[in-house]
């Protein structure tokens, strides 16, 4: 499986006549993209807004930023399966992709029927002030919202489905500004064959799935192929993951995954990438749970690999999983390194829910719960989004000014929900 991956770098987002991207300027006609959103009659109205690092700018009700990316040559489609969208697997062929910039999906739409199981709606924001070189990965790019009501008549799936075939369709169009362009750098992912005599090294990914919360298959989360529901462990070339056949909630940081690219520039090297390992969390049982994450492992050892990284995530449910993966794993003979975010210790717990003592390889990537600063984010002079958004706050669920000083968060993004897996993509 061979992919050419050819990068147009944006660094100036501006409204235009035409849409179109030249020495690195990305101009967008507004009123033409509006009119083609427009043509679905779910949405009741939508405006875009760009947005720029370190302007004094808080987006709130962020439901996904995404790359704009386009399939060039090869089969399917890039962010394939969702919405309706191809599911042929991706992969192979040419891809063109739009560096630096986001594509924001802004709307107050739940996630969920029952927004009280987590499916949040106020609980995703980004703060475009930054933290200088600090500021996480969506404050530093260049960000076009798509600001969208949906009929709220309509059940919440298809209010979902309305809301991210909008978002897509920017982000389809703006990509295909570069389909007929040379790409100013190209590179090539392939896993070669390399000496033999290198270790062979698997990624195994523990992604949240809905399904049991969300009283649906059809819940709204990490789409894989368009699938969100509970699966046993799915091998995925890595070639696929920069196709985008994970997506949603985090799509940007699906197709920019460090662990990934890094794993794959030492292809050859110091190392043998045997490919990728997905697996869902939040099965209802720990017997349920320990099936998942042995047949993880057993995965692994029929990939050929000796060793594997796992990326996990912070909380209980989904942790549960994810170490239990990780203590398989070396049961099963694989040197293993376990990527996670700690949970805070105000409730006096573990900062790792379950310190397994199989389980000797651990990086943290920072606290993924709350921010235990004493600086609280400072206030803005612009919100894209509702002006009020609702908080779980110290002292319960309150509504708050968006525009004012937030009681928590990081200090380039307040996402207190999904914290814990955009951390992992900026260790």
């Amino acid at each position: 499986m061979r992919l050419e991956l050819g990068t147009f770098t944006v660094d100036e987002i501006r409204f235009g006549a035409t849409t179109s991207w030249s020495n690195n300027i990305l101009e967008i006609d507004r009123d033409t993209l509006i009119a083609e959103i427009m043509k679905d009659q779910r949405v009741t109205s939508v405006s875009l807004e760009i947005v720029r690092p370190g302007e004094s700018v808080r987006i709130t009700t962020v439901r996904d930023v995404i790359e704009p990316r386009v399939k060039v040559s090869g089969p399917g489609t890039v962010y394939p399966g969702i919405c309706g969208r191809p599911v042929a697997t991706v992969g192979k062929g040419r891809t063109h992709r739009l560096a630096g910039m986001g594509v924001v999906e802004v709307a107050a739409v739940p996630l969920y029927l029952n927004p009280g199981m987590g499916g949040y709606v106020d609980r995703a924001m980004i703060n475009m002030q930054g933290n200088g070189d600090l500021s996480p990965a969506f404050s530093r790019l260049q960000n076009l919202c798509v600001v969208l009501e949906i009929d709220p008549d309509l059940h919440v799936h298809d209010r979902n489905e309305a809301a991210h075939t909008a978002a897509l369709l920017v982000s389809d169009t703006l990509a295909e500004t570069t389909r007929h362009l040379e790409p100013p750098v190209l590179e090539t992912f392939e896993l070669t064959d390399v000496d033999p005599s290198l270790p062979k090294i698997a990624y195994i990914l523990c992604q949240h799935s809905p399904e049991h919360h969300a009283g649906s298959v059809r819940g709204w989360g990490d789409h894989l192929y368009g699938i969100t529901r509970l699966h046993p462990p799915w091998v995925i070339h890595p070639n696929e993951m920069l196709d985008g056949a994970l997506t949603f909630d985090n799509s940007w940081g699906f197709v920019n995954d460090p662990m990934l690219t890094e794993l794959y520039s030492r292809h050859g090297i110091d190392l043998n990438f045997v490919g990728c390992i997905v697996i869902r969390t939040r099965w209802s049982s720990q017997s349920e749970k320990d099936v998942t994450s042995q047949q993880a492992a057993k995965t692994a050892r029929m990939l050929g690999a000796d060793g594997v990284v796992a990326v996990g995530m912070v909380g209980g449910n989904d942790f549960m999983e994810a170490v239990r993966t990780a203590q398989a794993c070396e049961l099963e003979g694989l040197a293993t390194t376990f990527v996670v975010v700690e949970d805070e210790p105000s409730d006096g717990g573990p900062p790792i829910l379950e310190p397994l003592p199989e389980v000797r390889s651990i990086v943290s990537v920072g606290l993924g719960r709350k921010d235990l600063s004493p600086n609280p984010v400072p206030p803005v002079e612009r919100v894209i989004g509702p002006s009020e958004i609702t908080l779980d706050l110290s002292t319960g669920v309150g509504t708050v000014d968006a525009k004012g000083e937030m009681p928590f968060g990081r200090s380039g993004l307040v996402w207190t929900g999904l914290e814990s897996r955009t951390s992992c993509f900026e260790y």
